[in-house]
């Protein structure tokens, strides 16, 4: 069955996992070993260490493999066929530990078996990288998928979550059009969407369907979380802790949006290349949204930007939605940085949003079967365990 391989995977992908990372000083103090836990408490130069995994469970001899933290796509392929590999059922894969040290590592031997294994995934993978390699899940699922992460905790009223970033479209806020909302920014926001829409890239929507592969479960998209993460998280060049915490959250970010309903936005620039993708979801009378990941070419193509703009566009031209929302910050910045394009921090952001309606997909009308208030709270109720 395949929800509870998911349920163990994700454990084995807990971003904890590394702390069997430790930095090994090449100079300095011998015989020492810096836990993720102390890195914000020393940290020699960067590039007076190197970073080892090793295992030393039951005191036994530990055996340590050296990391390069340089992204390629040739590594990026890898970790997306070992990763692919643990989701079509291949038991000795469900091992991220393993792969880090088979794709980043350094001085494993060519005929060992975590390079045997990286390679043997890489032969299965399919030759396009636009080849949709997701499970097909059902729409119910990918419903009950997405609730979490939408903040369905706060809304039931089972618990608080971080304030969200909200637009309010409604008749009250007297903006009826994408103009009017761009005329409500700072001159600086301004110049910012010029230069957004002023790229020469192209965006497509693309629906998840019920029963279908999701759209994003490519490596073409697996690159974007991964791009994208590393450059949130990895602190400078060389933080190999932070590259490797990057990578962990990527896979588990990655294989959250390709389990959730609603439909996304693909950015491709001028060669064809997918460059990034938001993930959003309408459900009641609010749009989410729910992630955006973008490569580094996206960066700097004000990519995100630009998917704020057509974010509000969609909630002001569609009927039957009153809030734009962004979502919780991961940092006060970020936070400020989405109030400048007039999405406000809310505590109690449900008493605005209204979620509480169906999902919908594009513009139909939910249909009976669509989820109503009361297979919500049975949802919600699975997701606490009740």
């Amino acid at each position: 069955m395949m929800i509870p391989r998911v349920h163990v995977l994700f454990l084995l992908l807990a971003p904890s996992i590394i702390s069997s990372f430790v930095l090994l000083p090449s100079q300095g103090i011998p015989k020492s070993a810096l836990n993720l836990e102390q890195r914000n408490q020393f940290h020699p130069h960067h590039d007076d260490i190197t970073t080892a995994l090793h295992s030393s469970e039951n005191d036994q001899p530990t055996t340590s493999v050296y990391i390069d933290s340089t992204l390629t796509d040739a590594r990026v392929r890898s970790l997306f066929a070992w990763v692919s590999r643990a989701f079509a059922g291949d038991d000795e894969y469900n091992n991220l530990m393993l792969a880090m040290a088979a794709i980043f590592g350094t001085n494993l031997p060519p005929d060992s078996t975590p390079i045997q294994m990286a390679k043997n995934a890489e032969d299965l993978l399919p030759t396009s990288e636009e080849a949709l390699t997701g499970e097909p899940f059902p729409r119910s699922s990918r419903e009950r998928s997405s609730l979490g992460a939408m903040g369905a905790g706060q809304w039931m009223g089972q618990y608080m979550t971080r304030p969200h970033s909200l637009l309010d479209v409604s008749p009250q806020s007297n903006i009826t059009s994408i103009d009017d909302w761009v005329r409500t920014l700072p001159r600086g926001c301004r110049r910012t969407l010029k230069k957004a829409n002023a790229q020469n890239f192209t965006v497509t929507t693309r629906p998840i369907s019920d029963r279908k592969r999701a759209p994003h479960s490519s490596l073409a998209h697996f690159r974007c979380v991964v791009e994208h993460e590393v450059r949130l998280i990895s602190r400078y060049d060389g933080d190999t802790e932070g590259f490797l915490e990057a990578l962990s959250t990527a896979v588990g970010r990655y294989i959250g949006t390709t389990r959730m309903a609603g439909e996304i936005q693909e950015y491709r620039n001028a060669e064809g290349r997918i460059i990034a993708f938001a993930h959003e979801v309408r459900k009641g009378r609010a749009i989410r949204g729910q992630w955006f990941y973008g490569s580094d070419e996206a960066a700097k193509s004000y990519v995100w930007f630009h998917s704020v703009q057509e974010l509000a566009r969609k909630a002001i031209e569609a009927d039957g939605i009153d809030t734009a929302d962004l979502g919780p910050s991961g940092s006060d910045a970020f936070s400020e940085l989405k109030s400048k394009y007039g999405f406000a921090a809310v505590d109690d952001w449900p008493a605005v949003a209204d979620y509480t309606g169906p999902f919908w997909y594009g513009n139909k009308q939910p249909t009976e079967n669509s989820s109503d208030v009361s297979s919500v709270m049975k949802d919600i109720m699975k997701l606490l365990g009740g």
